[in-house]
């Protein structure tokens, strides 16, 4: 253990404790040997070992520990049930120091040589570290609006699927179509479902043929161990997809330590869930994550059943300045697809579908590299790989798809002083379809295929309190000669390859304005580049991304000694280039069946609040007010796409939701009270679309209770309580959601806190 000094973190104060003189030495003598030989031995570690601590001198289980440097997080790791963490840093690395956090206290940095940190208690929930820029910054200095889900809550809420606890977030709405395992959508401050890039520990999980869709309904929560939500346009560093949010899935990973879970359920509609996840890592730098899970019910009505199953393994080794992460994994999923069989404006219901079903293998690998060169320039390496096979039954045939990603991306981070930090990189994507219906004159499937490549830069400022980032992207798109279909539906010509470039640029600021009050603000720009359907069904050789321009500005400000917060963002987006179909009355706009003519707008508030008056209670809540609107068409003054009319809101965008979630400990009780609702939203007829005509959709609440009891030791009884109210409602307009539904089952953990 190195030194032997407690911290005391208070509101709006972080202290530094200075490193021993011994360390200096080692570090230095360390640095000589690597210089003079070329295959140096490796130099011994530094073991940074500790607990981390509460006012009253209880540990803060699931508190997420980092030592960092100017160039961002080395290494991290979640404290245990009893609070400990025990790192391990080589000597190599040049003024390290120690950033926690915990949900519910107050983040703080401190010196290595900190044995015992203790957190004040505060109403926010940050991170040492969060998707959104290039350079690894705490969650309060972005100006950018995050959040977060620990893995504390991921291990404490006990929902099957991760995306169920993103339903909390403010600006986020999600519309799933009917009962567990249906498709979940989601729309973040009024944009498109096809608006929010999607990542597996920095993957991308996005499918090029719908361009940009993503199906949150099947990711497991067992695997995850903390999910990362940035809203607003983030191309500027993400490229394409990143027009709305950025959510990034993080895997356990072998340096969060020792853990291992085991977990069986049962429940309403014959549901059986098992998993068994682990991690751990050894003193000389290899580690290994695994994850194996399998849900399954029965669903409420026929043909509704669903099989979720997921197998993850990653590992990492270190060894000097330099790490190595791999990561694989791979989920296999089936639903049953009945149909609508809620309202019915137009009586067209028909029965249940008793032969439709989905079928999903998707695979997801990923690498990382890391070195510290110097003392101020750090390199990264990352490539990855995704495969989507999907197998579609209906009455009407067989169909399937096959999405296929591969990446590769190598970034630098440069530090120049304190004050100012710069990153850099170049991004290479390969994004390639072979679906039934995309086919040539001689109805043969041949892949559709788009390289992307994307240079940008980045400079980070900070000046005492102020924060501020500063970036731009060039996107670069190139699709190869696609083959025409003569016989489509909407006869397609040749298209021959094409150049596409677009530059995004960011702007964001986090201010400090005093110790209990900050202020944000940011500005960008956002592409979703036209997906493979899009390609493939029209004769318009010249689709050009969708756009977006963004911009927010708020504040957060604590109350009552800490214990309340409260905040505030207005946000204003606008859409430019959307695609559509310019059939009838239309057809003069465009030589084209589709072109980038349409124009859309959302703007709104989002407003939060935490209460945290102790550690055993916490009370959180977001609402949203959102207005959003269809514009006029280019070239059409008055105009809106067929079917739809000037001014009308967009479609599952209602104009409030929220949510509010209640946390108390109590000794062996650990207990949630959940409920969100959102207000009525226009949608389309269920059974044929916009074309059989606009529906308004009712608003709804659902609650929910969830339990836990530390039976002895290591086992946990818990119970899932899930719209308490059995309320009839429908997310998506003609699809029930599900009723009244308790789960219950017993885990067993090593530390349950990660």
């Amino acid at each position: 253990m190195i030194g032997s000094r407690t911290i005391r973190t208070n509101a709006g104060t972080e202290r530094t404790a200075a490193k021993g003189c011994s360390l200096i030495m080692i570090r230095k003598l360390c640095v000589c040997a690597l210089f003079s030989a070329a295959f140096a031995v490796s130099a011994p570690a530094a073991e940074l070992k500790g607990v981390v601590i509460d006012p009253s001198q209880r540990p803060i289980p699931g508190a997420r520990v980092a030592a960092f440097n100017s160039l961002g997080v080395i290494t991290q790791q979640i404290t245990d049930d009893q609070g400990r963490f025990d790192l391990y840093v080589s000597p190599l690395y040049d003024n390290v120091q120690l950033r926690v956090t915990a949900p519910g206290f107050q983040l703080a940095t401190v010196g290595m040589g900190a044995s015992t940190i203790q957190l004040g208690i505060a109403p926010q929930a940050e991170s040492v570290r969060v998707t959104g820029e290039a350079v690894d910054v705490p969650s309060n200095q972005q100006g950018s609006s995050v959040s977060i889900v620990s893995s504390r809550e991921l291990r404490e809420r006990n929902e099957p699927q991760a995306f169920d606890l993103l339903r909390e977030l403010p600006g986020m709405v999600f519309a799933q179509s009917g009962p567990r395992g249906s498709v979940a959508d989601l729309f973040v401050r009024g944009g498109e479902s096809t608006y929010n890039l999607v990542q597996i520990d920095g993957v991308s999980v996005n499918s090029f043929y719908i361009g940009g869709l993503f199906d949150f309904a099947h990711i497991p929560s067992d695997l995850i161990q903390e999910i990362d939500v940035v809203r607003g346009p983030q191309s500027a560093i993400y490229g394409s997809y990143a027009i709305g949010s950025v959510v990034n899935f993080v895997t356990r990973s072998p340096e969060d330590g020792p853990a291992f879970d085991v977990l069986a359920e049962g429940g309403t509609h014959d549901e059986r869930r098992f998993a068994i996840s682990g991690s751990g890592a050894t003193v000389k730098g290899f580690g290994i994550a695994g994850s194996i899970s399998s849900l399954n019910d029965n669903g409420p009505v026929p043909n509704s059943r669903y099989r979720d199953d997921d197998i993850f393994l990653s590992s990492q080794y270190r060894w000097h300045t330099q790490r190595f992460f791999g990561f694989g994994d791979f989920i296999s999923s089936a639903v049953g697809e009945p149909g609508p069989f809620g309202s019915d404006p137009l009586n067209d219901y028909s029965g249940f579908d008793l032969i439709s079903r989905a079928k999903n293998n998707a695979s997801t690998y990923g690498f990382h590299y890391q070195n510290e060169l110097t003392d101020n320039f750090r390199l990264d390496v990352f490539s990855g790989f995704f495969l989507n096979n999907s197998l579609y039954i209906s009455p009407y045939g067989d169909s399937f798809n096959k999405d296929i990603r591969g990446y590769a991306e190598a970034r630098g981070v440069y530090s120049i002083g304190p004050y100012v930090t710069l990153a850099g990189g170049y991004e290479f994507d390969r994004e390639e379809v072979k679906n039934s219906y995309v086919t040539d004159s001689s109805s043969r499937e041949f892949p559709l295929r788009r390289d992307d490549q994307g240079v940008y830069v980045e400079a980070r400022i900070n000046v005492r309190r102020l924060f501020v980032t500063a970036g731009v992207r060039e996107e670069i798109f190139q699709t190869p000669f696609i083959l025409g279909n003569i016989y489509n539906y909407l006869p397609r010509p040749d298209f021959p390859a094409r150049t596409v470039t677009r530059l995004n640029p960011k702007l964001a600021a986090s201010w400090l304005f005093a110790p209990s009050t900050r202020v944000h603000a940011s500005y960008g720009t956002g592409i979703r580049p036209p997906g493979a359907s899009d390609l493939a069904f029209t004769n318009n050789p010249a689709l050009a991304p969708e756009r977006s321009e963004s911009y927010d500005i708020g504040v957060d400000q604590r109350f009552l000694n800490d214990k309340l917060s409260l905040g505030g963002t207005w946000f204003h987006n606008r859409y430019k280039d959307l695609i559509v179909s310019l059939g009838g009355s239309l057809s003069v706009l465009s030589a084209y069946y589709t072109d980038n003519v349409a124009n859309a707008k959302a703007e709104g508030t989002e407003l939060t609040a935490m209460f945290r008056p102790s550690r055993w209670l916490s009370v959180t809540g977001n609402y949203m007010w959102l207005q959003t609107s269809v514009l006029s068409l280019n070239g059409g003054i008055g105009l809106a796409e067929q079917y739809y009319y000037l001014g009308q809101p967009l479609i599952r965008r209602p104009k409030q939701s929220g949510s509010m979630v209640t946390t108390f400990h109590y000794k062996r009780l650990d207990a949630n009270l959940l409920g969100y609702f959102r207000g009525r939203d226009l949608d389309v007829e269920p059974s044929y679309g916009a074309s059989d005509g606009l529906f308004w959709n009712r608003g709804y609440r659902n609650f929910g209770l969830n339990l836990n009891w530390r039976v002895h030791g290591n086992l946990t009884a818990y119970a899932n309580l899930r719209n308490a109210l059995n309320e009839r409602y429908e997310e998506i307009f003609g699809f029930p959601s599900p009723l009244l539904n308790v789960t219950a089952g017993l885990k067993w953990s090593l530390a349950g806190a990660r």
